[in-house]
């Protein structure tokens, strides 16, 4: 039972996450976060859902109260440095195919040193709050460059300016098929460009499908700090009305992705077809894209390893200009309520076992 006045009392919340592996997306379609803030009676609402964009536009800037986020840290660390008031609640990593692309034909460019004086697409979505897709690409780049000893200037960046994203739920009825890389696809196959970045299941599906040459992926590549990116790690955040009003409802949501993680590990086909959805990948693309654990990996922690690598992102995304000011990454991290939720879903076992 909750110690709230009246006047803190909170009717619906909102929710929101990418559209890739996610344990947001799988306790979602168990049904299991809505049943967990029903007993609150708590309404608990998609934003990507909403008919109106400007809201739906908060899955960027997360301006809208009593919001939780899953998703790529790009945005999530944009919307901090221009002052939004959140709190990374928690992290998740699931590597994923991180892909340089060229022609079938290109038998010239094999790995990533051979990119020198080759013309590399970087997307440009100039009406985009945060351009993530941009900076997504110019990091991956410069990863796969640096393992050749070559940097940006060894190099020529192309802008392709591509269609505007406005992330939507999937439609009911089965698997909508991702464009999100049909510009960049576009470019390569007309000769405005030499090499591509893609990621995830509609990336692999996108190498198969066009048998595209995959010159280096840096998914599988040892050292975690190369293949930090917008999924490498994924932030959980929160808008800090909640924090300061309902801290308990942020355990109990955590709580709940704890839940969920646990019933992933036995259940990788389910989250296979889940993600599936999700993405807008084949299920084939899904194990190409996230390996054959990716059910064992969608657990929310706040590792040491995993903040470092959010650090690293931040002075990335500073460095290049995505992000108009520094903060204190430490600073944003709010620990305890994963820390709550861990003695909560403890002590619930505990007590299934009584």
């Amino acid at each position: 039972m909750s110690n709230y006045t009246e006047e803190q009392k909170i009717t619906e919340l909102w929710y929101t996450r990418c559209p890739v592996p996610t344990i947001s997306g799988i306790a979602l379609d168990l049904g299991w976060l809505d049943k967990t803030f029903a007993k609150d009676g708590i309404s608990f609402k998609s934003l990507r859902a909403e008919q109106e964009r400007s809201v739906r536009e908060s899955h960027f800037d997360h301006t809208l109260k009593g919001l939780f986020r899953e998703g790529g840290n790009i945005p999530a660390i944009w919307a901090r440095a221009t002052g939004k008031d959140t709190r990374a609640i928690a992290l998740t990593w699931v590597d994923e195919y991180q892909a340089i692309l060229t022609l079938p034909d290109s038998a010239d460019i094999t790995q990533p040193v051979d990119l020198r004086g080759r013309r590399l697409a970087i997307p440009l979505r100039t009406q985009s709050q945060i351009d993530f897709s941009r900076a997504m690409a110019l990091r991956g780049f410069l990863s796969a460059l640096s393992l050749a000893g070559l940097n940006e200037n060894d190099v020529q960046f192309v802008d392709l300016h591509a269609r505007e994203t406005d992330l939507q739920e999937p439609l009911s009825g089965g698997i909508q098929q991702s464009h999100f890389y049909q510009r960049e696809l576009a470019g390569l196959f007309r000769g405005e460009v030499d090499a591509i970045y893609v990621k995830g299941a509609p990336g692999a599906d996108l190498s198969v499908i066009h048998k595209l040459r995959v010159v280096f992926d840096l998914g599988k590549y040892p050292d975690p700090l190369v293949r930090v990116n917008n999924g490498t790690p994924r932030t959980i955040t929160v808008n800090a009305d909640l924090v300061e009003q309902r801290p308990d409802l942020i355990v109990e949501y955590l709580a709940c992705l704890l839940q969920t993680s646990k019933w992933a590990e036995t259940h990788s086909e389910d989250v296979v077809r889940t993600v599936s959805v999700e993405t807008g990948g084949s299920e084939e693309a899904v194990r190409k894209a996230y390996g054959s654990e990716l059910h064992l990996r969608l657990r929310p922690d706040l590792s040491k390893q995993w903040i470092a690598a959010l650090n690293s992102q931040k002075d990335f995304l500073l460095k290049w200009g995505f992000i108009p000011a520094d903060f204190d990454i430490d600073a944003w991290i709010a620990p305890k309520y994963l820390a709550e939720a861990q003695k909560l879903v403890s002590k619930l076992e505990e007590s299934a076992l009584i």
